[in-house]
Formats: structure tokens, C-alpha cells, sequence
């Protein structure tokens, strides 16, 4: 009949009639049920009404699915959803308000899902049987069965999680002090590194260790006769208190505590022959290289703060800045340290242990 009709018209009534077509077929679509929870290889049986539109074979996974019969499909009503439940059958009924459903057969047992369900041509109908209750879930459209595990995000975790990242470090004042008052160029930052480990008590209070070499602090100088290099090399060990506030996969924090640090200052002065002129005559004083060498160690405070942001049940980035003061007197001869240190470093943190 299309073909026919398209032959004598243009080709515009060609595509009218495919649209038609296809509009007639989805009006056309029937209801679906689906039935969830039921024993695997046990049958089910949809009934519409007065009609049995279908039955299906449940699967391993206790489901069934049965796509409604064209001849069967009704126009939109208000429907009762009954249940019978038999020795090896599940029977989902449909039934329009207006009407009243067939009696349940000898061994069966009906259930009355309470309330009315606007059901329409499209909807599909999805019935858990796996209770004592029936429960329903009308869909006006179509239902995926397996979706898949929903992916949530529940409070960030506690217990030991251990952490390295790297970063940029700043010991703050270490070339002044190398440079003094003389021609002095240096540099106090540059790349370090961290690593260590937390114990979250809880989402929210947390105790941690961890161990920061910042990068070394350089200072290269000279005066009239003489030139120096000078480096910085320290290692700081941060034991801290640390308070969270989770806020779904991420965790902002907040620490403070105390720091052991260990640092040598090494200076190297080559200093240049002089000739000199006296009453005496022409004097020569040699010059010569002397290395002076400061190891300090001792005990100062930190604060800082970061987030972390968990990706999985255990394993988060982070980002952290803070500053570290370290302060301590020479462990052999004289001489003090007191430098502060800034940092900023991210990396990745594992959880261990819940």
C-alpha cells in the first residue's frame, strides 16, 4: 500500500508516510514488566487486564523480562498491580480500575499492591518479588536492568595512610646570612621532597610523622682578595597534630606541631696571595683555602594546612603548604641555627590500615 501510494506521488508523501509510519508503530508499543527477585527458573506470567499478554523464564539472577503484546496494549488507566505467587509461577496482573481481577488459581497466594499506578502505553512496569511485600517501580519509558554499582562517595577514610609527594621549598634567610655585607649572590629555594604517615583517629583528628628535605640553600660571594661558596643542607623531621573536615571525597586540614631538624653549613673560602710592601722590604703572605663547617640539630614548631582528595577507597592526591621554623645550637663547637622554611608540595596518599 505505501509502495503503491508512493509511486504515484511525490517524493515528499514518500517521507509522510514513513514518518507516519513510524509514529503509528510507537503508539503502537506495548506495555513491559519487568520482574526482579524472583527464584531462578521459575516462571513468570504477565496478565494485562484480561488478557495473558505473556510469560518468561527467570533467569540466573532472579530476573524476567515481558515485552507487552501490540493486541494486548491498553490506553492509558489507572491500574491495580495484584501478585500471585505459586509453587513455580509469579503472576503479575494489571487490572483498570473499572474492572475486577480474575480469581487467583488453587495454590496461589495475591498480593494488592496498594494504590493506583497511571499506567500508559509506554511505561514499563518493574515488580520485586524477593520480599515478603511486592514493591513497584513504574517507569513512562524504559528501564536498564543492570546498571552497574552506582558510584558514592562517602566520607573520607580514617586509619594509617602513608603519603610522599615533592614540591618547592624556601629556607628564607639562609644566603643573607651566608653573604653578610659583602658581593654576594645566592639562591634559597628550589625542589624537595617529602614522605610519611598519618593516623586518622577518626575522619576528623588525625596524628602524623613525616620526613621533608627541603633543597639546599646556596650563597657564592667575594671581596678584594678572597671568594667563598656556601651551602645549606638540611633534614627536618615533622611530628604534628592534624583536625579535617571532610566534605565528600575531599578533605580539608589543618596541623600543627614540632620539628627536629639536622643541618650542616658548609663555607668554602679561598682567599688570594698578597705582596705587600713594608720598611722591611716586600712581604708575600700566601693565600690559601679554608673550609668551615656548622652541623647543627635541635627542635623548633610548623603549622600548615592542605586538601586531599580521595579517588578511591584508598588512594587520594594532596596538596599541602606550611611553613616549618628550625632552630637548634651546634652539635659539636659553636653556633646556632634559626631558619624559617617554606613549602608547598602534592603527591599521592595510600591507605594501609583501617
Amino acid at each position: 500500500m505505501q509502495s503503491s501510494v508512493c509511486s504515484r506521488q511525490s517524493s515528499i508523501c514518500c517521507v509522510l508516510v514513513g514518518v507516519l509510519s513510524a509514529t503509528v508503530a510507537g503508539a503502537a508499543a506495548a506495555q513491559t514488566l519487568v520482574v526482579r527477585g524472583a527464584p531462578p527458573e521459575s516462571t513468570v506470567e504477565f496478565v494485562l487486564n484480561a488478557a495473558s499478554v505473556g510469560s518468561a523464564t527467570v533467569n540466573a539472577e532472579g530476573d524476567a523480562i515481558i515485552p507487552g503484546k501490540s493486541a494486548a496494549t491498553t490506553p492509558d488507566m489507572d491500574a491495580s498491580i495484584h501478585v500471585d505467587v505459586c509453587d513455580a509461577v509469579r503472576r503479575v496482573l494489571v487490572i483498570d480500575r473499572a474492572m475486577q481481577p480474575p480469581a487467583p488459581e488453587a495454590g496461589c497466594n495475591r498480593t494488592q499492591i496498594s494504590g493506583l499506578f497511571l499506567v500508559k502505553r509506554i511505561s514499563t512496569i518493574v515488580v520485586t518479588v524477593s520480599g515478603a511485600i511486592p514493591t513497584v517501580l513504574l517507569r513512562q519509558g524504559s528501564y536498564e536492568l543492570h546498571k552497574g554499582p552506582a558510584r558514592t562517595w562517602g566520607p573520607s577514610p580514617f586509619g594509617l595512610v602513608a603519603f610522599g609527594g615533592g614540591g618547592w621549598t624556601n629556607l628564607s634567610q639562609a644566603s643573607a646570612l651566608s653573604c653578610g655585607d659583602t658581593d654576594c649572590s645566592g639562591d634559597d629555594a628550589g625542589l624537595g621532597y617529602t614522605a610519611g604517615a598519618d593516623f586518622w583517629f577518626s575522619p576528623y583528628i588525625a596524628a602524623e610523622v613525616s620526613y621533608t628535605k627541603p633543597a639546599e640553600s646556596t650563597a657564592t660571594g667575594s671581596g678584594s682578595n678572597f671568594r667563598f661558596n656556601s651551602t645549606l643542607d638540611a633534614h627536618v623531621l615533622n611530628i604534628a597534630g592534624k583536625v579535617g573536615v571532610p566534605v565528600k571525597i575531599v578533605r580539608l586540614y589543618g596541623q600543627g606541631g614540632a620539628t627536629y631538624h639536622r643541618a650542616t653549613w658548609d663555607t668554602q673560602q679561598t682567599i688570594d696571595e698578597i705582596t705587600r710592601t713594608t720598611d722591611a722590604g716586600t712581604v708575600t703572605v700566601p693565600g690559601g683555602t679554608q673550609t668551615y663547617s656548622l652541623e647543627t640539630g635541635g627542635w623548633g614548631w610548623s603549622f600548615g594546612g592542605g586538601l586531599e582528595v580521595w579517588l578511591a577507597r584508598s588512594f587520594a592526591l594532596y596538596a599541602e603548604g606550611g611553613r616549618f621554623v628550625l632552630k637548634g645550637s651546634a652539635r659539636n663547637g659553636e653556633g646556632t641555627l634559626d631558619q624559617g622554611m617554606i613549602y608547598f608540595v602534592a603527591g599521592g596518599r595510600v591507605r594501609l590500615w583501617r
